[in-house]
């Protein structure tokens, strides 16, 4: 919630040489509020943060606390499993994708969060921060694998519940009027994921929205982030599709950006950061017509020494030199352990048998021919459809 004040200051020092001082500085850096410290908030000003958000405010308990009591213990087991399923970790406001980094974070939930419904809950939750000097965190789809949607000792603004989805078929963004012509766009919740967004716009409306890969991943945070995604070679990035956002600033104001209001504001929350300027509340993007076709192509191939490994990964970048650079295909080709080239990959554009004359130099002229070299782990699996269907 720093990033308002931040910018001009950094626009100074850049532009002002630094003072020349005469001793150390005094002043400490300001420390946040934490519990039992003098300035926590009382169990009745939370209890008045509660009512403000119509009950919506919960203390946060982590999921993994039954691992602490019992590592061996069927509550402990039980929330592994569950852990392997996303939509699981999204639903909680107590987890988020990862438990950590090894020497980097170690996950340690909030102590309070208010589950936003509205804007409101939102402007609410930020001016307690603010009046009691908390840390505030923020928290959407849910995946954030370097644990920025949590930190010890804060207060949660959990965005899951605003995740609606309505589709435009002439939108104009605020005050510009006259100055941009209609777009064919998407109004998304910060809560949204993009899953559901995708069934929104493609399934139900016959259009493509650029976003990530992943079904799990959060609107909110892929757009601010930046967002390179599947078919980006084609439509670019997620962030240079938006059109307009809704955002409630450290000061407690709800602001409008785009490029005709708060410019500026507009142009930072068009990849720097998820939560960096403020707490985003709505989302408008640019949709695109459908592509009629879409597809992917499935295979893990495992090498059996590393001179065949190191062939098989430059087989596979000529190939991607010579036909899968361009904006018809996306998406990863990993290299794992094992010397094992792991390919999920998707087009758009083409038939499946166009895409399979495209690989079949690869899969079977250089590989089937050394049998003694490569083998398949998960068989070629290439496939196409309609792309509303996808």
């Amino acid at each position: 919630m720093q990033g308002l004040l931040a910018a001009p200051l950094l626009a100074r020092s850049i532009t002002r040489a630094p003072a020349a001082t005469a001793g150390p500085v005094s002043e400490r850096p300001k420390r946040r509020a934490r519990p039992g410290e003098p300035g926590w908030p009382s169990a009745a000003q939370w209890d008045e943060l509660r009512h403000q958000t119509g009950g919506r405010l919960s203390e946060v308990h982590s999921p993994l606390d039954a691992c602490r009591d019992a590592a061996d213990g069927a509550a402990c087991h039980d929330v592994f499993r569950e852990l392997k399923n996303p939509y699981f970790i999204g639903d909680d406001l107590g987890l988020t994708q990862t438990t950590g980094w090894a020497d980097a974070w170690t996950f340690r939930p909030s102590v309070y969060a208010v589950a936003a419904a509205t804007t409101a809950d939102v402007v609410a939750a930020v001016n307690f921060a603010r009046a009691h000097n908390l840390r505030l965190v923020v928290k959407g789809g849910g995946h954030s694998y370097l644990g920025r949607s949590n930190a010890p000792d804060s207060l949660l603004i959990w965005t899951r519940r605003m995740n609606a989805i309505v589709l435009h078929d002439a939108f104009i963004p605020e005050g510009c009027a006259g100055q941009q012509q209609p777009h064919h766009a998407v109004s998304v919740g910060p809560g949204a994921i993009w899953g559901h967004t995708y069934d929104k716009v493609t399934t139900g409306g016959g259009r493509y929205v650029q976003g990530g890969g992943c079904l799990t991943v959060g609107v909110a945070g892929l757009v601010q982030a930046g967002g390179f995604g599947s078919f980006s070679k084609q439509f670019g990035t997620a962030a240079c599709h938006l059109l307009e956002a809704e955002i409630v600033t450290a000061d407690g104001a709800v602001r409008i950006a785009n490029a005709c209001t708060n410019p500026d504001l507009f142009w930072g929350l068009k990849g720097g950061g998820g939560g960096s300027l403020g707490v985003v509340t709505r989302l408008t993007l640019k949709t695109h017509d459908l592509p009629a076709v879409v597809g992917g192509v499935h295979a893990t191939i495992q090498a059996t020494s590393d001179p065949a490994f190191r062939r098989l990964v430059g087989q596979f970048i000529a190939l991607y030199a010579e036909r899968l650079c361009n904006p018809q295909w996306g998406e990863i080709v990993t290299l794992r352990p094992g010397r094992r080239l792991d390919i999920r990959m998707s087009f758009h554009g083409l038939d499946q048998r166009t895409a399979g004359d495209i690989w079949r130099p690869f899969f079977d002229e250089a590989l089937a021919g050394m049998p003694d070299d490569f083998a398949f782990v998960s068989a070629p699996s290439i496939r196409s459809g309609p792309a509303r269907h996808a």
